[in-house]
């Protein structure tokens, strides 16, 4: 695996939709100081995955003093990688920038790229960001990173990359060169004006599964802030390679200034979803009015993933949380009746549980809850009600489990281990009426039910 170094080029277009009013006078005019940031997820090898973090900043957001060439800023960069207390990855880096002597400030975009590999596992990112002029100029970004092992049974999709240009190139030494192609990031996710084409870049894998000689349908598009498609196009492909590069361009001119979604999905003949891969992005127009889906970006609410959510999926979102909120909380949502007061109730949610020693990520929960449902629903109950989809939920999955099915003697019981909590602990779900209902009857954690007597009790049938 290639390790990058960062690098950075200037494009000229504006940097993020709240500041592009203020980017039309000179640098000096108190230009807010953020770091735009983005990441996507490729394959690596079997042991982890390969992670490209984008970030971007407007040239004049700098502190700038004379050097003998003109002016000089600098940035320093902090990148720590966390999974739980333990630190999984760590660097730090300065980025230089000088203006020529007789050159003017201006408001184009720095961008750079830093990758690293991760194995499995749930992990808090955090990015801090210092003008080595000014000190107190200081950002900082935190990310909860879900890395999952790549499937190797069906197809799947990268993380969606989002680009300001994508071009054939033959330089192996740039910073953006892959797979014979030079591919810039847009670490803003802006389009708009200035930059009325979206390009993007993904990798599909496991498409030679099984021989499958037929094609495969590439199928790209933009929904709007309610999850109405604006934009599709249809493109067959044949499976003549087991990973394949899929890149494209949009022109999203005619889109108004408001928050979207880029989607690539991968179906079959009969339209049946394959794999699916999304990133939000965001158009802004100089001069136009935003439409209710996008205010003021101050608030980070209407930058993160729950401001594009309908009701019904707010809704839903929050009664996966159910084995995790407080009454209080609880009590606090049900009183909620505004759409956008209960995304920023979603967001804040899991903000709070973000940080600490026994911090919660929540790409991670819920990716338990859909993994929980895919594993134990039943006819009788969503697998992520279950008790059993209780337990994975909770404390992910387990280190060994004992399955003992039906006999003359015992009801189907199963026995779950886990190594690292509390110095070692067991769940017993017990299926008594043998229709696949496996309850928890008896566990060694602390905060759980505890029967000793549990097989005599439960398990054993009576005669």
């Amino acid at each position: 695996m290639i390790m990058r170094n960062k690098i950075f080029i200037l494009l000229g277009f504006i940097t993020f939709f709240v500041n592009a009013q203020a980017q039309e006078s000179s640098y000096q005019s108190g230009e807010p100081f953020k770091v735009t940031v983005d990441y996507a997820r490729f394959y690596g090898d079997s042991l982890q995955t390969y992670i490209e973090l984008y970030y971007g900043f407007s040239e004049s957001m700098l502190k700038y003093i004379p050097d003998s060439g003109g002016l000089k800023g600098q940035l320093n960069f902090k990148l720590d990688v966390k999974k739980g207390a333990n630190t999984a990855y760590s660097k730090e880096w300065i980025v230089p920038h000088l203006i020529p002597t007789g050159t003017e400030i201006t408001s184009q975009s720095l961008v750079g790229l830093q990758s690293f590999g991760l194995p499995e596992g749930e992990y808090s990112l955090i990015l801090r960001i210092t003008d080595e002029n000014m000190q107190s100029k200081r950002d900082s970004v935190y990310i909860a990173l879900l890395i999952s092992n790549y499937p190797v049974d069906k197809e799947y999709l990268s993380d969606i990359e989002l680009c300001t240009s994508i071009q054939t190139a033959n330089d192996k030494q740039s910073l953006f060169y892959k797979n014979t192609l030079d591919v810039v990031p847009n670490p803003s996710k802006l389009y708009g004006t200035g930059l009325p084409i979206l390009y993007y870049y993904a990798i599909a894998y496991n498409l030679a599964l099984n021989n499958n000689s037929g094609n495969i349908i590439v199928r790209t598009s933009v929904l709007d802030a309610v999850g109405n498609e604006v934009i599709a196009k249809d493109k067959p492909k044949p499976r003549l390679y087991n990973a394949s590069v899929e890149v494209g361009t949009v022109n999203v001119s005619a889109l108004r200034t408001g928050i979207y979604i880029f989607r690539m999905q991968l179906t079959d003949s009969l339209k049946t979803t394959l794999a699916q891969s999304e990133k939000k992005f965001f158009i802004y127009k100089h001069g136009s009015t935003p439409d209710s889906s996008l205010t003021s970006s101050s608030s980070p609410v209407l930058e993160s993933k729950y401001s594009v959510l309908t009701e019904e999926e707010v809704n839903q979102n929050f009664e996966y949380t159910k084995y995790i909120s407080t009454d209080l909380e609880k009590e606090q949502f049900e009183q909620l009746t505004d759409l956008k007061a209960k995304q920023k109730f979603l967001y804040e949610f899991w903000k709070r549980r973000a940080t600490g020693p026994n911090s919660i990520l929540d790409e991670a929960y819920y990716s338990r809850v859909k993994q929980a449902d895919q594993q134990f629903t039943t006819p009788f109950r969503s697998g992520w009600k279950s008790d059993r989809g209780r337990v994975w939920i909770l404390y992910g999955q387990y280190d060994e489990i004992e399955r003992f099915s039906n006999s003359t003697e015992s009801n189907p019981y199963e026995i779950w281990q886990y190594h690292n909590i509390q110095g070692g602990v067991i769940f017993v779900f017990i299926d008594r009426e043998n229709i696949g209902n496996y309850m928890l009857m008896h566990s060694t954690h602390r905060d759980e039910m505890h029967e000793e007597l549990w097989y005599e009790k439960y398990a054993l049938k009576m005669r």
